[in-house]
């Protein structure tokens, strides 16, 4: 099967079918979807690297592989495990699969190495998340970066000297979202919720949650686990009991992630109290989580698949040259998702 047969069956000339993989928002909807119907039939993938003229988009791509490395102490199996990550996985793999590249998971190793495929010969550009939590490893990291093309995606990074564009959302703002949302719906008094702490993200969402119901006139009392570094189920029973006993007065609450806000919620309903008084509000908008709190409460979207899609579009600007210069910062605004 070739793009001739392709071409054939499809009945459009073998060039509309090349601009099918490589341009495809010059071709009319009508055009591509029959052309797609065709694909799809003959269970066609074109080859990541296919011999001819390249087309501009993919003239710095040699290999065909993007990766994506992990540099804290989180495995590929921790990140498919974590709340976010897996959507910022998927949102870099479906972008790369629409563009015919391949993704390639990887974590750098407690001596600061990174994996073998991540060169120039075997790999086109890398994106990296977060950083290595010791100085040491850190250092040595730093030192074997090797000449590739890259993006940072996230809030933290170890690129002090600015070789990289940077893509993040604004967490900071994540907080004050929360608060204005609660005081605008009459709430004079609110919980703040976080089981894990340790989490990079939520001292920050914590103090600017906190900072901003100050300015409204808002009474906040924090719940979180005296020592903790992750999520557990016990962990939430604790703070749903501490909570019926030192919650009175509270009728509304901020959840740093929306599957702690779904683990006190069930929690508080086996132990007998009305959750569906509380007016609720998380982060992440994760609708497979929100579709079991009944009424469907609010969540801020971080834009963890915008962020994914950005990362890899400003990465194969850099790898074909499309973008040149000095690095990039660029934010991204989270947004309120109302609840019912």
């Amino acid at each position: 099967m070739s793009i001739i047969d392709i071409a054939r069956d499809a009945n459009v000339s073998i060039s509309t079918v090349s601009r099918y993989f490589n341009r495809p928002e010059l071709l009319s909807p009508e055009v591509a979807a029959k052309i797609e119907g065709v694909v799809a039939k003959r269970n066609y993938r074109p080859r990541i690297v296919r011999p001819g003229p390249k087309a501009n988009s993919r003239i710095g791509i040699r290999s065909g592989v993007i990766a994506l490395v992990s540099l804290t102490d989180y495995s590929p199996a921790d990140m498919w495990r974590m709340p976010i990550l897996p959507n910022l996985i998927g949102s870099v793999q479906s972008t790369l699969l629409r563009k015919q590249l391949s993704l390639f998971l990887g974590q750098l190793d407690q001596n600061g190495r990174l994996p073998e495929c991540v060169t120039p010969r075997r790999c086109d550009g890398v994106i990296f998340f977060s950083k290595p939590h010791h100085p040491e490893t850190l250092a040595r990291f730093k030192k074997n970066l090797p000449e590739l093309p890259g993006v940072w995606c996230f809030r933290e990074h170890a690129d002090d000297d600015g070789r990289f564009d940077h893509i993040f959302y604004d967490n900071t703002a994540v907080g004050a979202i929360a608060a204005d949302y609660l005081a605008e719906r009459g709430h004079r008094k609110a919980a703040f919720f976080s089981l894990n702490p340790a989490h990079t993200a939520y001292p920050a969402r914590e103090k600017s949650f906190l900072r901003r119901a100050a300015e409204l006139g808002m009474e906040c009392k924090v719940f979180a686990p005296e020592n903790q570094t992750g999520f557990e189920r016990k962990s939430y029973t604790v703070l749903a009991q501490k909570f019926l006993r030192e919650g009175k007065g509270i009728t509304g609450a901020f959840f740093c992630a929306d599957q702690e806000m779904l683990g006190i919620y069930t929690e508080l309903l086996a132990a007998g109290y009305n959750a569906k008084k509380l007016d609720m509000i998380g982060c992440n908008a994760d609708e497979l989580i929100l579709q079991f709190i009944d009424p469907r409460p609010a969540s801020i979207d971080i834009k963890v698949a915008q962020i994914g899609q950005m990362a890899v579009d400003q990465l194969l600007r850099r790898i074909n040259g499309d973008a040149v210069g000095a690095a990039n910062e660029i934010f991204v605004k989270p947004e309120l998702i109302r609840g019912e």
